[in-house]
């Protein structure tokens, strides 16, 4: 998660960068977020209905959406492929 904070810093007002997360409680979800999104450039969310639409079964996942239609996922928080995806969906 340090890679996707420190993207979403670089690219903050360019690209929305959001976590959801799943099967926890609000409060473990807030907590984490504090300790693994210390910037506050990514937005979070606890949303156990997400991954099933996405059809998500794992994590860590990277999906990238744009107008709410997937257009790329990774199986892994990889800060090449992050990066060449936002500089791609700005282009």
């Amino acid at each position: 998660m340090p890679v996707v904070d420190s993207l979403a810093q670089e690219y903050l007002g360019r690209v929305k960068v959001i976590a959801i997360a799943w099967a926890a409680s609000y409060e473990a979800t807030e907590a984490a977020a504090r300790q693994l999104l210390p910037s506050g450039a990514v937005r979070w969310t606890l949303d156990d209905d997400a991954f099933p639409a996405f059809e998500v079964s794992y994590q860590p996942v990277a999906v990238m959406t744009v107008g709410g239609v997937q257009i790329q996922r990774w199986p892994s928080l990889n800060e090449a492929d992050l990066r060449q995806a936002f500089e791609s969906v700005l282009a």
